[in-house]
């Protein structure tokens, strides 16, 4: 799972539903970092019954991936601030990965590890 996948919700959560994101919603990772256990992700109008995009944090253990982007991790690290490769960007088997391969959480699966 990394920048520019496109992701489906798969929980039904209340803090995801005040903004109009619910279980089954499709939508596509813009923000090439990830911040602590959460993407960005966001929601176009088009797909949606809403007339304007929605962009929202996601935990990470609350989307999947549907269909992955074309961005490699040249294009990412572009995008990164500073061109940090340190920044968080990517899931991987389960691991919360930088752009060195470094793992972030101990425990594959357990993104709060």
């Amino acid at each position: 799972m990394k920048y520019g996948d496109m992701v489906k919700v798969i929980v039904e959560k209340e803090e995801y539903a005040k903004h109009h994101v619910h279980k089954g919603m499709i939508g596509m990772l813009t923000d090439p970092e990830i911040m602590y256990t959460e993407y960005m992700v966001t929601f176009s109008y088009k797909y949606s019954p809403y007339e304007e995009d929605i962009y929202i944090p996601i935990y990470v253990g609350d989307i999947e991936t549907v269909e992955e982007g074309n961005y490699t991790d040249e294009k990412i690290l572009k995008d990164l601030p500073k061109q940090n490769p340190k920044w968080w960007c990517k899931v991987e088997n389960g691991y919360i990965m930088n752009l060195l391969g470094e793992k972030k959480n101990k425990i594959p699966y357990d993104y709060k590890s």
